[in-house]
């Protein structure tokens, strides 16, 4: 029997892979180190473990509604409202979705009709094409530079667009690339989109609330009613409430779309977990002090990142400000000789050398659509990660010229 031909546009996910290959190295006794997985290293905050236990001995065990319990979306109408700096969001503009991935994936569905467009800034998270592409829409890549910062211009997002643009994704701060937008970016590129009615923002914000130094968050959707209405807002609690188990994400846009994305939900995973709904609730609700500790954490390992990657000559990465990735390029290691006698091609023969010769995990920029280049994730504890860049360097030292 076939399957259906859908599935020859669902690559594996490079994240996964190298991943799995560096359990498979772990299991054999070796001692790898990864910086390859998207996930933070610190467990759930116990306050919300604790409300966990409450709401299963509760009777936390049962369907609720498709959308999510009422308190939820109450919660993150709240949240948003106040994040964002909009008064017009109610929890009718919420559905809760099992983690920010279904989200989009939800949105997507609900929106992209067969043939449309949706534009994506290269680099991007990898699963974004794939989604446009289940959906029966057209992924259209536009690249940004590392001498760009990796931010997406006004001018080429203005090249980009054509009549059957139906969506443009932003993903801010970034995954791969801990690029953040400032405030007079994101008005730029609203101001391009704004000239185009049909066109809808997907505005991937599950990074928000990790950003550092003088760098701050800003929402395409707070720039007025209008703006609010032609955005999809995604968020969760995976990553700044480190809940990434738990997969709760949720999203916010005007009603019609909500409903719509609510229908799909309805007859595809009806309502996510109900523990991990009153779990999230307490996220939202409780104390914010967890997500500044690890906040703080993150930006002592980003600092520590940038520092010691910045004596490596063979590395070049635009400083992240977001997030917890740095995505440098590899392109002077590219041409160069293994002490095995390989030739390093590609961004992954990168990736496969580091973890091959110096047990450090890292993806390759390829299927991110950026060549040339690799993501390091500093979701891990800071010995682990002095321990990782010393061995990078180390092999980097190991590589030769041609014919040397």
């Amino acid at each position: 029997m076939q399957v259906a031909h859908r599935i020859r546009f669902v690559p594996d996910s490079p994240t996964l892979a190298i991943t799995a290959k560096s359990k498979q190295m772990i299991s054999e006794g070796k001692d790898v180190i990864s910086l390859s997985i998207g996930e933070p290293d610190f467990p759930t905050p116990k306050h919300i473990i604790e409300a966990a236990k409450r709401a299963l001995d509760k009777g936390a065990t049962k369907y609720t509604p498709a959308a999510g319990i009422p308190e939820l979306r109450k919660a993150v109408s709240n949240k948003i409202s106040a994040d964002y700096g909009i008064d017009t969001i109610t929890p009718d503009h919420v559905i809760i979705s099992s983690g920010a991935k279904h989200s989009l994936y939800n949105a997507m569905m609900a929106v992209i009709n067969p043939g449309d467009e949706v534009i994506i800034p290269a680099p991007y998270w990898v699963s974004y094409p794939v989604m446009v592409t289940l959906a029966s829409g057209i992924p259209v890549f536009v690249p940004t530079t590392l001498e760009e910062n990796f931010i997406l211009t006004p001018e080429k997002l203005r090249a980009a667009i054509t009549r059957r643009t139906k969506m443009v994704i932003l993903n801010n701060p970034s995954n791969p690339t801990g690029a953040v937008y400032r405030k007079s970016q994101i008005k730029a590129l609203l101001n391009v989109i704004l000239d185009y009615p049909n066109i809808m923002v997907l505005s991937d914000d599950i990074y928000r609330l990790l950003i550092y130094g003088n760098a701050n968050f800003h929402s395409i959707a707070s720039f007025g009613e209008l703006a609010r209405k032609r955005t999809i807002v995604i968020d969760g609690v995976s990553k700044a409430y480190s809940m990434t188990g738990w997969r709760i994400g949720f999203s916010v846009a005007r009603r019609r779309v909500t409903r719509a994305m609510a229908h799909i939900q309805s007859h595809s995973t009806s309502n996510p977990a109900a523990v991990s709904q009153f779990a999230a609730l307490k996220a939202l609700t409780g104390t914010q002090e967890p997500i500044n500790f690890m906040r703080e954490k993150f930006n002592s390992r980003r600092k520590f990142m940038i520092k010691n990657l910045s004596t490596l000559e063979s590395l070049e990465f635009s400083h992240p400000k977001g997030a917890f990735y740095v995505m440098p390029r590899v392109s002077k290691l590219l041409g160069k000789i293994t002490p095995k006698g390989d030739l390093l091609r590609t961004d992954v023969d990168v990736s496969h050398y580091f973890l091959e010769k110096a047990y450090v995990g890292t993806v390759p920029g390829t299927p991110f659509g950026l060549p040339s280049h690799i993501r390091l994730s500093y979701a891990l504890k800071m010995e682990k990660l002095k321990k990782a860049v010393d061995r990078i360097a180390e092999a980097i030292l190991d590589l030769r010229e041609p014919g040397v």
